[in-house]
């Protein structure tokens, strides 16, 4: 991970719908590789639609500049990396309230935030936007490196899945692989441990 090479850095995260867990997997994702493997890490908020970074890691909204104020070319990407309470792991906020926020993902400044990212970073972790209600993720997805998509078992439908894994395809990004959440509660009591006698 301390490769500012890294084929997987930047790393999206994202969902079909809402109230998936993707913010909360970007986050324990980014405090994971902080911790045990020593590396630098940047976690991004860039759903602007309806960013939760800054409450999941304590940080006040208002306070300094974020993603939104980087990409519209108020602020640099340096001025806006806030420390959290955990050792090599920082945020970018999503910033102040942006009307259009589909507006600011153009690819040539996408393209270049992530590289200020990567070059003050071993690792970056985007939390995006999730990708049926709005078209930001498409946007942000050709220029990430890697995405990883977060489902919730027994909430989201199928239909919906393909449909978010089509549009990631249409755009050629790079799936890496599915977070799937709540899979204890609804599997079937048969894959349960407790059926076979394990503890």
């Amino acid at each position: 991970y301390r490769n500012r090479t890294n084929p997987f850095s930047p790393l999206l995260v994202t969902s079909a719908q809402h109230a998936e867990g993707k913010t909360t997997t970007a986050a324990f994702l980014a405090a994971t590789i902080a911790r045990y493997h020593s590396a630098r890490v940047v976690i991004a908020d860039m759903d602007l639609h309806r960013p939760r970074q800054h409450e999941v890691f304590g940080i006040p909204k208002a306070e300094g500049p974020g993603v939104g104020e980087i990409l519209s070319g108020q602020a640099r990407a340096a001025d806006a990396i806030v420390p959290t309470r955990f050792e090599n792991l920082f945020v970018v906020p999503a910033g102040k309230r942006v009307a259009s926020p589909s507006s600011l993902f153009e690819n040539v400044r996408v393209r270049r935030f992530f590289d200020d990212l990567r070059a003050l970073s071993d690792v970056v972790v985007v939390d995006s936007p999730p990708l049926i209600p709005v078209s930001d993720t498409m946007l942000l997805s050709v220029e990430a490196a890697a995405v990883l998509l977060v489902l919730m078992a027994g909430q989201t439908p199928r239909e919906v899945v393909v449909r978010a894994k089509a549009l990631l395809e249409d755009v050629n990004a790079r799936l890496l692989g599915v977070v799937v959440n709540n899979a204890d509660e609804v599997l079937p009591y048969y894959y349960d441990y407790k059926y076979y006698g394990y503890r």
